[in-house]
């Protein structure tokens, strides 16, 4: 009986091993991860001027370690934005979508007022290798009174063609403008 246990565990095993696949994401995966990230924020207080967006990519990934973005009301009727994605290893091609989205209160829907997109290249690099990249700007042409959030997709290639596709986002705050 013993033996009979042994021998199918170890053809089992070797079943598994003979027939593993590995899957890796294709650029079909943004749309599904623009798709994920039409789901509800929460509505900060607006005495919270911050609000990060974070994703530790898992254990699946072989080039994109995190990903993150975060948005601040200055209190001047201006919103600072920032976004970065690092890397376990170099890559050839790296891309930052950011999209600003404003809460509409009576349809309680986030609808996109701008969207700042970057691509990244190792000759934007000093070293010539891109194993981060960040971007950060101030908006300051929406109006004050609203809730806004960031939703952004961090994208990169490497080895020749594998692509692989993270998305964060953060929650609503308030842009206020105080003189």
């Amino acid at each position: 009986m013993r033996m009979c246990l042994k021998k199918t565990v170890m053809l089992a095993m070797a079943m598994m091993m003979m027939c593993s696949t590995t899957a890796w994401a294709t650029p079909k995966g943004r749309q599904m991860l623009e798709q994920d990230l039409q789901e509800d924020s929460k509505v900060l207080p607006e005495s919270v001027k911050t609000s990060i967006g974070r994703d530790v990519v898992t254990t699946r990934s072989k080039a994109l370690a995190s990903a993150m973005c975060s948005i601040t009301d200055t209190e001047k009727g201006i919103l600072n934005i920032y976004a970065e994605t690092l890397m376990f290893q170099t890559v050839d091609w790296a891309a930052l979508t950011i999209y600003l989205e404003q809460l509409n209160e009576t349809t309680g829907k986030w609808a996109v007022v701008e969207t700042i997109e970057k691509e990244f290249t190792p000759a934007d690099k000093e070293d010539g290798e891109l194993n981060s990249v960040e971007l950060s700007i101030s908006v300051g042409t929406q109006p004050a009174g609203y809730y806004y959030r960031l939703r952004c997709i961090h994208e990169l290639e490497y080895d020749n063609g594998w692509y692989e596709a993270k998305s964060t986002k953060t929650d609503g705050i308030m842009l206020t403008d105080i003189k």
